[in-house]
């Protein structure tokens, strides 16, 4: 019992830990890019037709029409629809979650009212900068297609905006957002617009919504990720090797996370003929990340192959370390006896030039290199675009098998096929060795039992099984993309562990 919860703490600190580390990688999202997936995600409660026969049409039994019903927009052709469901908004869900945030703190919800007026104020906005940007666009007829297309463009500008910091313009979210509710309240008053406590909460939901979402690293400009209820592809900028060296001064951002996921960007892009509508099966996504895993998997390898190698010949030379434990069996309580023991276990790694720190070679590599390498599955854009076998590979596997809409389609069950072929993958990786050092061991005829010994190997279970809860438990955080990337790269540590004994074993013949 006291082991399983020594096992049971150890794994928790060490989740915790790798979690803590991880989010030191830097977030790659501009704040145009937050703004961009922030209206995808939350893009207001109105819907929007071309006359109001059309939109009463639109009216679902059953639904809720508070204030306002159907009105038109002023200055345009169309019409505005509230629709809820009882007290839940259909257009946004993120609202929904808003409101309830408001109720559990007892502060004042707005009524839709103002949540209308917010949409036509915004739509305003967008169209005002559309006609400025866009003098070729014949804006005379504002009708339900031009308004879907301003809004999908520039809607954004709802929470983006510059403000000036040392007289220079800095990009900075809600600065259009406080502008555009500040009008609101002077028109309608506080009474009837969101109140300060409301507004504080909407900008603390989403923002902790929009940190969750990373996956704006590319290679090449383009539409990627879906977001909100509506699966809406929001527009990234292409990001520079520089452009990483600078987030934050961070080396691994610029060593590990932009060149994995521009090899990412590189396969995915090949294997999709550089041709965006085919990232939608996911299938390129799975081959990049095939490729991807394999040339990581084999960088680790080279740079660490001499360390692999004297673990080896620490393996093989288990028998003669048998021998001397065996005569200091009580080296564990006696000083003199232990320190005897360290003297010819050192002459004996000298004498095969073994060193027997060699081994934390291998953790200083993999570790910088796993971070880097969840940074790039977490922040690499083309990874959240489409689906493979209905399970997007941004999403959690956790997300994936807890979301109720999802219990029964293709993603539910790929996301289980995959968590459970690298639960058992992970497994083999790390246990086929030990069991291959544990035959050969057998072969050795101890004199006696070694209590330091046996403690040791005891200490290297311990921390065995805390490797495998560790990742079995991150398994669950992670995107899925990283599922697939340990999945391949349990499978190529497996494969390696076999050659590299075989080869070992016939060279020592």
């Amino acid at each position: 019992m006291k082991k399983l919860h020594k096992i049971g703490l150890a794994s928790f600190a060490v989740a915790l830990g790798a979690i803590v580390l991880s989010s030191c990688t830097a977030n790659f999202c501009s704040v145009k890019e937050k703004s961009r997936i922030l209206f995808a995600v939350e893009p207001g409660v109105s819907r929007y037709y071309n006359s109001e026969a059309e939109a009463n049409e639109a009216k679902k039994s059953g639904e809720n029409y508070s204030y306002p019903v159907v009105q038109q927009v002023a200055g345009t052709n169309v019409w505005q629809l509230v629709e809820k469901d009882g007290s839940n908004y259909t257009k946004s869900y993120s609202i929904n979650s808003v409101i309830t945030a408001a109720d559990k703190a007892s502060v004042i919800v707005p009524s839709a009212e103002y949540f209308a007026r917010l949409d036509r104020e915004v739509l305003n906005f967008a169209l005002a900068n559309a006609k400025a940007v866009e003098t070729a666009t014949d804006f005379s007829v504002i009708d339900k297609d031009l308004v879907e297309r301003v809004l999908t463009d520039y809607g954004y500008l709802k929470y983006f905006g510059t403000t000036t910091k040392k007289d220079k313009p800095v990009d900075t979210l809600w600065v259009n957002f406080d502008k555009i509710y500040s009008e609101i309240v002077f028109d309608m008053g506080i009474e009837k617009a969101a109140n300060a406590d409301f507004n504080s909460i909407y900008k603390q939901t989403l923002e902790t919504t929009i940190n969750n979402h990373r996956s704006c690293i590319t290679s090449v400009d383009g539409n990627y990720g879906s977001y909100g209820q509506d699966k809406i592809s929001v527009k990234m900028d292409a990001k520079s090797w520089g452009y990483a060296w600078g987030r934050g001064g961070a080396v691994i951002e610029g060593l590990i996370v932009y060149p994995v996921s521009c090899l990412v960007d590189v396969f995915a892009n090949a294997f999709a003929g550089h041709n965006p509508a085919n990232f939608a099966n996911g299938v390129p996504q799975i081959l990049s990340l095939l490729l991807v895993t394999i040339f990581v998997r084999l960088f680790i390898f080279l740079v660490s192959f001499k360390s692999t190698m004297t673990q080896q010949k620490m393996t093989s030379l288990q028998p003669e370390l048998q021998k001397i434990q065996a005569k200091y069996p009580n080296s564990n309580t006696n000083p003199a006896q232990k320190q005897r023991l360290a003297q010819e276990q050192m002459a004996l790694y000298k004498k095969h030039k073994v060193n027997p720190l060699s081994s934390l070679i291998v953790l200083i590599i993999q570790f910088p290199v796993f971070i880097g390498v969840w940074g790039a599955m977490t922040g690499n854009a083309i990874l959240s675009t489409g689906s493979f076998l209905g399970l997007n590979l941004s999403t959690s596997v956790w997300d994936a098998l807890t979301n109720a809409n999802k219990v029964w389609s293709g993603g539910w069950w790929t996301a289980l096929v995959l968590f459970i072929l690298m639960a058992v993958a992970q497994f083999l990786a790390m246990k086929v060795p030990q069991w291959i050092q544990k035959r050969k061991a057998k072969k050795v005829a101890r004199l006696t039992k070694n209590p330091a010994q046996t403690q040791q190997n005891r200490t290297m279970n311990i921390v065995s099984w805390v490797m495998l809860i560790m990742i079995i438990f991150m398994g669950f955080t992670l995107p899925a993309a990283m599922g697939f990337y340990w999945f391949i790269g349990a499978l190529v540590s497996l494969a390696q562990s076999l050659i590299t004994n075989a080869i070992f074993s016939r060279k020592r013949k």
